[in-house]
C-alpha cells in the first residue's frame, strides 16, 4: 500500500514538473527550449520568413556591436529561405545557428518583441502577440524627403504639443548630413522608415541600383541612430515585383495625398486632408516645405475632433506588415509591383 502510493505522489510530482516546464501563453518557461522549423513559424508564409531574415540582420549588428560601415555586409550573410529549416524557441527569443560570415557570428537570438506580427502569434509570449485593432477612427500621418534642419525640429515639437506620433521617411544623404535630427525623431517616439539615397525614380534605375539605394540610406540611418529602417517607402510610389523582393522590407504607400509640394499653400493642405481622410488612411505629407508643416497644428486639432487617433504606420497595421508586400491603408495592401 505504501509502495502505491508512493509510485501515485512520483507521478503527481512529474506531471507538476511538466506542467510548469510548459508555459500556456506560448512563451518558452525559464529553460525550457523547443526546436520549430521555419515552416511551423509562418505558416509556410514566405513573407514572413523574410521578415525574420529583415529581423535576423538586425540583431547581427547589434551583437555585434557594428558600426555603420558593416551595414551592406549584413546583406552578404546567408539566412534561411528554406521553410524546413530549424530554430529554437527559448526563453530570450528566437535562437538561429549561423553559417559562416564575415561577422563571425554562429548564432543569435532574436528577441519576442522584434517577431511581433511576424511570426504565428502562438509561438509568441503574450505580452508579444498582435491583437484585433480598430482602425475605423485610426489615421498615420507620415511625412517624406527629410530630414530639413529647420522644419523637421519645428514640426517634432507640434506632435510633442499635441501628443501625437508619426512616421517620417528620410533620405538617405540628408540623413548623413542631418544624423542628430533623425535621433530626435525617434527619440519623440516616432518611426524612421528609408525614402531611397537621393530620390530617384526605381523604374528607370533597375533592381540592383535600386537595391543599392536602399542599402546605402539603411547604412545612414543605422549609423545615426543604431537601428536598421522597418520600411521602405519608394519615390513616387514606384516598384518592381523584382525590387520589392531584393529589398525585403515592407513597402509604405499611401491611401491620402496631399499634394503639399504642388501647392505649396498652406490652408489647400488642410483643406485637401479634410476633406479625404477617413478611418484606416495613411497620409502623405513632406516636412520640407514650410507651409506643410504650417498646416500640421490645424490638421491635427481637426482630426482629433472628428475622433480620430493619430498614429505610427505600424500602429495602423498592427506591427503586421511584411516584406515584399505594400501597403495603403489597414486594409488595402498588396505584393510589390501590383
Amino acid at each position: 500500500m505504501k509502495r502505491a502510493k508512493w509510485l501515485f505522489a512520483s507521478v503527481v510530482v512529474a506531471v507538476a514538473v511538466l506542467i510548469v516546464g510548459m508555459n500556456p501563453t506560448g512563451a518558452q518557461a525559464k529553460g525550457a527550449n523547443r526546436t520549430v522549423t521555419f515552416s511551423q513559424l509562418t505558416n509556410k508564409n514566405p513573407h514572413r520568413l523574410a521578415a525574420i531574415r529583415q529581423a535576423a540582420r538586425q540583431q547581427i549588428l547589434k551583437q555585434k556591436k557594428a558600426k555603420g560601415s558593416r551595414v551592406k555586409a549584413v546583406y552578404q550573410v546567408k539566412l534561411p529561405k528554406n521553410m524546413a529549416k530549424k530554430a529554437t524557441l527559448t526563453p530570450a527569443g528566437l535562437r538561429m545557428n549561423l553559417l559562416a560570415n564575415s561577422f563571425k557570428v554562429k548564432q543569435i537570438t532574436i528577441p519576442y518583441a522584434q517577431l511581433k506580427g511576424k511570426i504565428l502569434n502562438k509561438y509568441l509570449p503574450k505580452a508579444n502577440r498582435t491583437h484585433t485593432v480598430k482602425t475605423n477612427k485610426m489615421v498615420a500621418l507620415t511625412f517624406d524627403d527629410g530630414p530639413d534642419p529647420t522644419l523637421t525640429p519645428r514640426l517634432l515639437k507640434t506632435l510633442k504639443k499635441y501628443h501625437v506620433h508619426a512616421t517620417f521617411f528620410e533620405v538617405g544623404q540628408s540623413v548623413s548630413r542631418y544624423p542628430k535630427i533623425s535621433r530626435a525623431v525617434l527619440a519623440g517616439g516616432n518611426e524612421l522608415g528609408n525614402h531611397s539615397w537621393n530620390h530617384p525614380d526605381f523604374d528607370s534605375i533597375g533592381t540592383s541600383k535600386t537595391f543599392d539605394q536602399i542599402t546605402r540610406t539603411n547604412r545612414a540611418i543605422y549609423q545615426a541612430t543604431g537601428t536598421l529602417p522597418q520600411y521602405v517607402r519608394p519615390p513616387y510610389g514606384n516598384i518592381t515585383a523584382a525590387e520589392g523582393r531584393a529589398i525585403e522590407q515592407p513597402i509604405i504607400r499611401w491611401s491620402v495625398d496631399s499634394r503639399d509640394w504642388a501647392y505649396l499653400n498652406t490652408q489647400k493642405d488642410i483643406n485637401e486632408i479634410m476633406r479625404d481622410t477617413r478611418g484606416g488612411d495613411i497620409v502623405l505629407m513632406h516636412d520640407i516645405h514650410a507651409q506643410s508643416v504650417a498646416a500640421v497644428p490645424t490638421i491635427i486639432k481637426r482630426l482629433k475632433a472628428k475622433g480620430y487617433h493619430l498614429v505610427t504606420v505600424s500602429q495602423l497595421l498592427n506591427s503586421q506588415a511584411l516584406p515584399g508586400l505594400q501597403y495603403f491603408g489597414a486594409h488595402d495592401y498588396r505584393r510589390a509591383g501590383k
